[in-house]
């Protein structure tokens, strides 16, 4: 007569446990790894999208209404891209996820971390994160 086995030893059990543990173990930084690239791609995305924009506005304004000071070609706000159509929204900061974007004035001082927000310069995350190699994310 032959007995069939119907039910798992407590040592396989024991096992199996182990090799998921070890297979969860190793998936998770992966895992952390794809998510931060791909938050990194959207912030790269979002960034050439609305200094695309900038550099259009002020090629337009620069055209239609020649002879003002340079720092008047420029935007005032993200508002002012989305409101004249440059944009159709202000994109989410993919690390912070709101629309809280850094702005630079062009008449800013160079390399100052504060904006006198004369006009819409340029734009930058507001995360203090770095990426993998130490690089400020604010500073793309």
């Amino acid at each position: 007569m032959q007995t069939t086995r119907r039910a798992m030893t407590l040592l396989e059990l024991i096992v199996c446990t182990v090799i998921i543990g070890i297979l969860s173990a190793t998936a998770l930084p992966v895992a952390k790894n794809f998510v931060r690239r791909q938050k990194e791609n959207l912030l790269r995305e979002n960034l050439k999208e609305m200094r695309k924009a900038i550099d259009r506005f002020y090629e337009k304004k620069s055209m239609a209404t020649p002879g003002l000071a340079d720092a008047q070609y420029y935007p005032a706000s993200l508002d002012e891209l989305v409101e004249n159509r440059f944009l159709r929204r202000i994109p989410v900061d993919p690390f912070t996820e709101k629309a809280d974007w850094q702005t630079r004035s062009s008449t800013d001082e160079p390399g100052s971390a504060i904006s006198n927000r004369q006009n819409l310069f340029d734009v930058y995350s507001a995360t203090t994160e770095s990426d993998s190699r130490g690089q400020l994310y604010a500073s793309w």
